[in-house]
């Protein structure tokens, strides 16, 4: 097992088919069984720590057994196997608590005083147990803010036709601008506002397609400033006129 931690630079990484770009602050970790390195089959210039964990045994289907060396009882060498077996997202973002432990275990190999075997054990285990928290801890991040982002969006589809403004929305929701946009965009890959014109656009569709509304109606209903700027957004957008649309899909 290799953990990895980045403290100066930029590195280009790819684990499989993934390409991940790591920063000051970010580790990185990889199962025995995964290939991994640069595209460019050389190491980008900047300073990484890492570390190489040899257990007595781990598989591909989560089998793991850290070895005699280890206090770890059963239910955590298995807890440790499945997390890191399926961890399908090999960037640890926010991992200074890995650099603590590189400090230390640096301290101990260069000093070698009284007990340092047991200590540099000791900081071994803490490596695996810091590496599977920070993988469930972005999982439940991830699934806060899945969650969160759900709750938005059905605030947005319920209420279209008002004309939101940014930090209001940001307000609402009890997050700055930035975290808005920063959720929005992981979630949907647009901007807040490119977000808003998509939902009012897949709603405009939908009524063009099912209803005999004017152009005026369905551009009030949807949020849009007049029926100029309902066409000429649909037209940017679908590459078709609302009216071209209407026709097609009827």
């Amino acid at each position: 097992i290799e953990i990895c931690y980045v403290t100066k630079g930029r590195y280009n990484w790819i684990v499989g088919d993934k390409t991940y770009l790591l920063f000051p602050g970010d580790g990185f970790v990889t199962c025995p069984w995964q290939k991994h390195g640069s595209p460019r089959e050389v190491v980008d210039l900047g300073e990484i720590y890492w570390v190489v964990i040899k257990p007595q045994c781990f598989l591909m289907n989560g089998k793991f057994k850290a070895g005699g060396w280890s206090r770890f009882k059963q239910e955590q060498n298995r807890k440790i196997g499945k997390v890191l077996s399926e961890n399908a997202d090999h960037k640890l973002g926010k991992a200074q608590v890995l650099k603590k432990l590189f400090i230390a275990l640096h301290i101990e190999l260069s000093e070698k005083d009284f007990g340092y075997e047991l200590r540099i054990k000791s900081l071994v285990e803490d490596f695996l147990i810091q590496t599977v928290r920070l993988i469930e801890n972005r999982k439940n991040e991830d699934i806060k803010n899945k969650n969160w982002f759900l709750e938005l969006n059905s605030v947005l589809i319920n209420d279209l036709s008002r004309k939101w403004i940014i930090k209001e929305l940001a307000d609402l929701n009890n997050v700055g601008i930035t975290t808005l946009t920063y959720l929005v965009k992981r979630n949907t890959g647009y901007t807040p506002a490119n977000y808003i014109i998509f939902l009012r656009l897949e709603k405009a569709k939908l009524l063009l397609s099912k209803t005999s509304e004017t152009l005026t109606e369905i551009a009030y209903g949807c949020g849009f400033y007049s029926s100029q700027h309902f066409s000429s957004t649909f037209s940017k957008w679908e590459g078709v006129s609302p009216l071209a649309f209407r026709r097609k899909s009827k």
